[in-house]
């Protein structure tokens, strides 16, 4: 074990070659629950639409509106999953005392560089996600009618209860 870590994480000697050890930080517990949280309301999601979650915007045959469940709260319940999921991640992975920085490895220009990238991805799916909603509200709109509109006077917010 001891050679493993001397490998993957060169920093966990101190000047005096005794063992450092790798704490869990907070970062570490926030980072966990928010995978956890995330991966929770998207399973609550597929288990709810069933048939009718697709990962393209479609509208399938004998397609009805479901108002139950997490789609109660919100109408895009399975994007807010993804994003407590994605950040969960990101901050479990990157953050303070996270591996990374604990064993030295985020002053290396890959990792910056992977670091860097992923930033880069999560606005780009932050922008997609704000793109993609009101697109998926325009073909539920069009299809169910004076149901959808219903609907989204239940269910105003597209994301968070309350502000969007």
């Amino acid at each position: 074990m001891e050679t493993i870590l001397s490998v993957t994480c060169p920093n966990t000697r101190g000047p005096d070659h005794e063992n450092i050890p790798l704490l869990l930080p907070p970062s570490f517990i926030i980072g966990v629950a928010g995978a956890v949280l995330g991966s929770t309301i998207r399973i609550l999601c597929f288990r709810t639409l069933d048939k009718f979650f697709t990962y393209q915007i479609t509208i399938r045959q004998n397609h009805r509106l479901i108002d139950y469940g997490p789609y109660g709260v919100v109408r895009h319940p399975s994007y807010v999953g993804m994003a407590f999921g994605l950040l969960g991640s990101a901050i479990l992975s990157m953050g303070p005392r996270s591996y990374p920085w604990a064993c030295g490895l985020a002053t290396s220009s890959a990792v910056a560089f992977t670091i860097w990238l992923w930033i880069i991805f999560l606005a780009y799916w932050t922008y997609s996600i704000l793109c993609r909603a009101p697109i998926e509200d325009e073909g539920l709109r069009t299809t169910f009618g004076k149901e959808w509109e219903e609907y989204a006077k239940k269910v105003p917010y597209m994301f968070i209860p309350g502000i969007i």
